[in-house]
């Protein structure tokens, strides 16, 4: 490449551009992460990060025109400060500790280069090398934090995370080994390694703000999934979820089905208010969630009828019992103890899933007529005595 064709890729016009784009894109999700509730913790330092990192590489940029003070050791304190909050958001966002001590030990690590390399002791050679390795260390580790997510809705952002963080950690160490050798002087002059160290800096800001997209979108998506398959009073599984569930089990899987229904529940809500007929109906949900285990799924089929499902051989003693428990449990306790329901149980396959609920809805209309506070079964079940 000639002399001349640098002209195009001059560091300060890139610079300036892109680390005013991804303050601005910064700027946008947050206030786009707040007016969503700040759902995730987390995504408010990491994109306040981004902002700050922005800043101060602007500033950066612009030295030839500011004090020193400005110039060097503002944009270094920034945009150190930046990637550290990056790094502490996205631990936030997995779920860790932030460290923030440690963090704020790098910034003043990054201080103390500013000011000691760029006002008292100048040398632009250890200021850019030591600088480039502390941004580079920060950036490993934020792609070793972003690439350990496990969530799938927030691997896609984590991923680009990663990905961003490697490669500015790899341009930011050659940086620092060219400043070592004498090879950078400044960090707005036209030379190969700054103009790709600039154009790294600044659409890894850039990607940062995609990446925290990604996992603000993710999440989303995963809650408008889960809003569509749970209901919304209890969060068990509702008809649609029960159904995509037992769908993904192969047909010829056998089940044991559990219908349950309150009894007597319009004269709860006539006598005692919806309010606290909203309260029975969570307590008897927190029953049948403490109900379940991996291969066994309740769901709220509609007003105060539910449905628990319990997937392989052998389940229907088992399912019985815990039915009988159930109703035990509801009698005695909760928003309104002595209120009781019943309970039908039917046996069958993942195939005939639709035949099995309404074998177990008829057994649950058998126990109603029988008197209500009771548990049948479709089929005769063996070993098991219904009084306990």
């Amino acid at each position: 490449m000639t002399p001349m064709a640098w002209t195009y890729l001059d560091p300060r016009g890139m610079g300036i551009t892109l680390s005013l784009s991804a303050a601005l894109l910064a700027l946008v999700l947050l206030i786009t992460n707040r007016a969503l509730g700040g759902r995730l913790p987390g995504m408010q330092q990491a994109a306040g990060g981004v902002l700050l990192a922005s800043l101060g590489f602007t500033l950066n940029m612009l030295q030839a025109w500011l004090t020193p003070l400005a110039g060097l050791v503002l944009a270094v304190v920034l945009m150190v400060a930046g990637v550290a909050l990056v790094l502490g958001g996205v631990r936030r966002l997995r779920g860790m500790s932030a460290h923030w001590g440690w963090l704020l030990a790098c910034c003043l690590v990054g201080l103390a280069i500013a000011l000691w390399f760029g006002l008292a002791a100048p040398n632009p050679r250890w200021r850019i090398g030591l600088l480039s390795l502390l941004l580079a260390l920060l950036a490993v580790l934020l792609a070793r934090t972003a690439l350990g997510e496990s969530r799938a809705q927030h691997q896609a952002g984590m991923r680009l995370l990663a990905l961003l963080g490697v490669v500015f950690a790899v341009l930011m160490g050659l940086r620092s080994v060219a400043a070592a050798l004498g090879l950078v002087e400044s960090s707005v002059s036209s030379t190969l390694v700054n103009s790709a160290s600039v154009l790294a800096a600044g659409m890894s800001l850039i990607g940062g703000v995609v990446g925290l997209v990604l996992v603000i979108s993710g999440d989303l998506m995963a809650l408008v999934e889960h809003q569509r398959t749970h209901d919304p009073l209890t969060d068990l599984l509702n008809r649609l979820g029960l159904r995509q569930w037992v769908g993904q089990q192969a047909s010829h899987v056998p089940l044991a089905l559990g219908m349950v229904d309150l009894d007597h529940f319009k004269q709860v809500n006539d006598t005692h208010g919806h309010a606290l007929g909203d309260q029975v109906i969570r307590h008897l949900a927190l029953l049948l969630k403490a109900s379940e285990f991996p291969n066994c799924r309740a769901a709220r089929l509609g007003g105060e009828e539910f449905v628990i499902v319990a997937l392989g051989p052998d389940q229907a003693t088992p399912l019985l019992q815990t039915l009988e428990q159930l109703r035990t449990q509801f009698q005695q306790g909760g928003p309104l103890p002595g209120n009781t329901l019943s309970a039908g149980m039917a046996r069958g396959h993942v195939g005939g899933f639709e035949g099995t609920l309404r074998e177990a809805d008829a057994a649950l209309y058998r126990a109603k007529q029988a008197g209500r506070n009771r548990v049948e079964s479709a089929q005769e079940v063996p070993i098991f005595d219904a009084v306990g």
